[in-house]
């Protein structure tokens, strides 16, 4: 229910191609920080059969882009689990509890991309590993990035399952249905490191 964002295995795993790519010709190799309050992770999921949101308030990554070299793109971005918000108290608590994201024993969801390849214009695809509850996936996205000197911008979406991360596969589960797929939708802008 608070992963609505994340398609296949990799919630935030597009993000770090976010800033890895765009117009090659005009920018250098560069490691790039996300710049989190100009940034956005948001997530979609059926709860009760009713389309719901929610987001995460609270994460930080950084990563290295070659323009000539897409392939090498590496990033890590860590999300808080405990930042979820679904605009309900109640609810936000019950998706960090034991059944769901399991903040207290699981305080991290972690995305790393280890390689981007170019579709067209400012199009590519993400590679990259999505862990969540200790569970870890490859995931495969698409990012529309735009870069220049010192900013970059990556937005794009995928969809988890969230059996796959053993995400509320509990009793709770008598209580409120929860859609099999979450979709996540993320805008990351990242600056250039110092």
């Amino acid at each position: 229910m608070l992963m609505r964002r994340l398609r296949h295995p990799g919630i935030a795993s597009t993000l770090v191609a976010l800033w890895a790519l765009g117009t090659a010709s005009a920018v250098q190799a560069a490691d790039w920080v996300v710049q989190s309050a100009a940034s956005e992770i948001q997530f979609e999921y059926l709860g009760d059969g009713v389309p719901k949101t929610g987001v995460f308030e609270r994460f930080s990554g950084s990563g290295s882009f070659d323009p000539g070299d897409p392939s090498t793109a590496r990033m890590q971005l860590s999300i808080e689990t405990a930042s979820i918000d679904l605009y309900d108290t109640l609810a936000s608590g019950f998706a960090q509890s034991a059944e769901w994201f399991d903040s207290r024993n699981h305080p991290e969801v972690l995305y790393r991309l280890i390689g981007l390849s170019l579709l067209d214009g400012k199009t590519y695809v993400a590679r990259g590993q999505l862990t969540i509850r200790g569970e870890e996936r490859p995931i495969t996205s698409r990012i529309e990035l735009e870069i220049d000197d010192q900013l970059a911008r990556a937005r794009g979406e995928l969809v988890i399952v969230r059996n796959d991360y053993l995400l509320g596969v509990g009793p709770s589960a008598a209580f409120v249905e929860i859609g099999p797929e979450v979709t996540v939708r993320f805008d990351l802008q990242a600056a250039r490191a110092e």
